[in-house]
């Protein structure tokens, strides 16, 4: 028996279900599921030329994201970032540039790890990698001074900050600022995103870095379970419009309905 005021919420409940349902169905049998292009997913091979023709090193840092993946807020955030990751270092091992990751986040670096010797394998270049590219450092102030003093040391002509990121983003972004790096970020902290904004040049606004993963990786489950949630934020969006205009005209009746 479902309880009294909770019949509304229960439908919307089963309707979400169906809807990720059928667009994981949809995406698992290779029907195709388009996602925009993101200016800051666009302009990476724009970031790597940079630093591949100044004859300079890539920096990639994923935020401090509570320094664990099993954060449910901020875990998701690092596993998009690294699915980005792999997109970024195939592109940096095919035009010679070196990448180099920071991280405070102790479990992720196995994954990491495996992600960039995997791009130098796919580009033919195993032997160039290095896990000294990877830097590691406990702590998120320690974590943040490694990456500061990286900048200052070896001047990366661009700097891409994805994921999990709190007080280190805007610490970060004028620290690149001052070396002229050209810099891409992406987070869904709402509480960080005006630091990345104000400070670089192209940025993932919210749950623009989990679409932008999905459209890299082409993930079926991710894919169809960003656009089951696409889908349900238009049909709330249709209802409370139209709930609007008709409250306004004096008919209370889908009101009613909803409060059930």
């Amino acid at each position: 028996m479902i309880v009294a005021g909770r019949q509304t919420a229960f439908v919307f409940l089963i309707v979400t279900i169906a809807l990720f349902y059928i667009f994981l169905e949809m995406a698992r049998r290779g029907r195709k599921i388009p996602i925009r292009t993101f200016p800051a997913i666009a302009a990476i091979p724009e970031a790597i030329g940079r630093c591949a023709e100044m004859g300079k090193p890539l920096l990639y840092t994923s935020g401090y994201a509570m320094e664990t993946l099993s954060n449910p807020d901020q875990g998701p955030q690092t596993l998009a970032s690294i699915s980005i990751l792999s997109h970024v270092a195939r592109l940096a091992v095919r035009a010679g540039v070196k990448l180099y990751y920071f991280t405070c986040i102790r479990d992720s670096l196995p994954l990491v790890e495996e992600t960039l010797r995997t791009a130098y394998l796919e580009e033919g270049k195993p032997e160039e990698f290095d896990p000294l590219q990877i830097n590691y450092q406990a702590g998120q102030s320690p974590y943040l001074n490694a990456v500061l003093g990286f900048m200052q040391r070896e001047r990366p002509a661009s700097n891409i900050l994805m994921g999990g990121f709190y007080y280190e983003s805007v610490v970060m972004g004028e620290g690149g600022n001052t070396i002229g790096a050209m810099q891409i970020a992406g987070t869904a902290n709402t509480h960080q995103m005006p630091f990345l904004i104000a400070t670089c040049d192209y940025c993932l606004i919210a749950e623009e870095l989990y679409a932008a993963s999905a459209n890299i990786t082409q993930d079926p489950w991710i894919l169809g379970c960003l656009r089951g949630e696409d889908v349900m934020k238009l049909v709330i969006l249709a209802i409370l419009v139209v709930g609007f205009v008709i409250s306004f005209a004096g008919v209370p009746f889908l009101i009613d309905i909803l409060k059930r």
